[in-house]
């Protein structure tokens, strides 16, 4: 709800603008002939029909972590942590997982340098989940409603990130065994898979900048084609920033795509300052 500071020449009116829904929670309020600012100011109807805060939202999100840490406390008390002996430095074992929370991270090694899948990609995934809900183009009702109709491009993106990467958790967790070979749920994880050498392929360095070139170029002009409604409803500053985000965020699938049905190991790989850079 906004208020225009303008007010009508002839009555002194304060002009308010209001979507249709919040119309109909202040229509049946009869509000003061004289504009007054404050909370204090309105009359116990009014205050119904105002948000506090602490009351209704903190309150309810402070009982909501003490109910799910007694959950907690309880569960650990008739559940061990699942500790191992001490690490033998003369027995190093083939199958080692890192805690779950770490195992999407675990998993992007096996087709990303450890620079990409632990600092880089991971970074801008976060980052980008953080921004997405912040660039919906609903500035009518989008802001404070967390509905798929109200919201479809930010719930739909957040949505996709958020199970990406809980897929990767999954794989890295139940289809991961000895020396991180993939094994299906009824494979007898304790036999080592005889896993037969294949021999990977890079992108020819002209080849790599030609395919960033075309998938960004793509990426940038595509949806602006396909989806003008969007476009003109971000404007130009969001509207890369959204798709900037997301075309990043599709190279993780496509990456591994490539991997397994190509065998290409690097789209890009450059020598510079003596530093390898290779995607």
């Amino acid at each position: 709800m906004t208020e225009e500071h303008g007010r009508s020449k002839d009555n002194d009116e304060v002009i308010v603008r209001m979507t249709k829904r919040e119309w109909e929670y202040v229509k049946d309020i009869h509000v003061a002939s004289k504009y007054k600012e404050g909370f204090e100011t309105l009359t116990p109807k009014q205050q119904d029909y105002t948000v506090k805060h602490l009351r209704d939202s903190v309150g309810i999100e402070f009982l909501a972590g003490l109910l799910f840490t007694f959950i907690i406390m309880v569960w650990s008390l008739f559940m061990d942590a699942p500790l191992k002996e001490l690490a033998n430095p003369s027995d190093t074992p083939l199958c080692e997982r890192a805690p779950w929370y770490f195992i999407g991270l675990q998993e992007l090694l096996i087709y990303f340098d450890p620079w990409l899948a632990g600092v880089v990609i991971p970074s801008i995934l976060l980052a980008g989940l953080i921004v997405l809900p912040f660039i919906d183009p609903n500035k009518e009702s989008g802001i404070g409603w967390y509905s798929f109709r109200v919201r479809p491009v930010a719930v739909s993106a957040f949505c996709f990130g958020y199970a990406m990467w809980y897929i990767l958790i999954i794989v890295g967790q139940f289809f991961r065994g000895p020396g991180r070979v993939f094994y299906w749920p009824w494979e007898d994880k304790t036999i080592v898979k005889a896993v037969t050498q294949v021999e990977m392929t890079n992108f020819h360095i002209v080849g790599g900048f030609a395919f960033f070139i075309l998938y960004f170029s793509a990426c940038l002009i595509t949806p602006r084609l396909v989806f003008k409604k969007l476009y003109k409803s971000l404007g130009v500053t969001r509207y890369h920033i959204f798709v900037s985000l997301m075309a990043v965020m599709m190279l993780i699938p496509i990456k591994i795509l490539l991997r397994y049905i190509f065998d290409v190991k690097y789209i890009l790989s450059l020598q510079i300052f003596n530093t390898a850079l290779n995607f």
